[in-house]
């Protein structure tokens, strides 16, 4: 019965280090937040009403290394909410995607699109928001990011 006690105590000692290890070896995450101030995009279903966009895209980024080179692992979330210029009905917008890209130079230069559902918070349809992203990530954790253009099209979730 000893033996089988040092046994289980040195399987328990190797799944912890086991453990550590593997945590050692996950990648820095790293974290940028853009800030969508008065934003404008126009709401393509009702006449061209202008609607202000304001909120956060939280850029996270990973990057490993390894003989191929560089792989960016890029997600975007974003919390928005607008108001129609003309009707003033109130929307919101939270969706988030990843983007996955490799090169064998230290920095990734980037123009990607997130797509997210613009929701009617009265009797207004909603409409899908396109936002273009602009972003640099690089392997030493500096990130910048933008959005360059908001477009809508009809039919987003209500």
């Amino acid at each position: 019965m000893f033996h089988s006690s040092k046994l289980v105590a040195a399987l328990g000692t190797l799944v912890l280090l086991a453990a550590a290890a593997s945590a050692q070896n996950q990648p820095t995450t790293y974290i940028y937040d853009a800030y969508v101030d008065n934003q404008t995009t126009v709401n393509t279903c009702s006449a061209g009403e202008n609607v202000n966009l304001n909120g956060t895209i939280r850029f996270s980024y990973q990057v490993t290394t390894d003989s191929t080179g560089n792989h960016f692992v890029i997600k975007a979330a974003s919390n928005l909410t607008g108001v129609g210029q003309t009707t003033g009905v109130n929307y919101t917008a939270v969706e988030s995607n990843e983007y996955d890209s490799d090169t064998m130079d230290s920095s990734k230069d980037m123009t990607v699109e997130l797509k997210s559902d613009l929701n009617s918070q009265g009797a207004t349809p909603g409409m899908t928001l396109v936002q273009d992203l602009h972003i640099n990530a690089d392997t030493n954790g500096s990130i910048t990011a933008e959005v360059v253009d908001n477009n809508t099209s009809c039919g987003g979730a209500n």
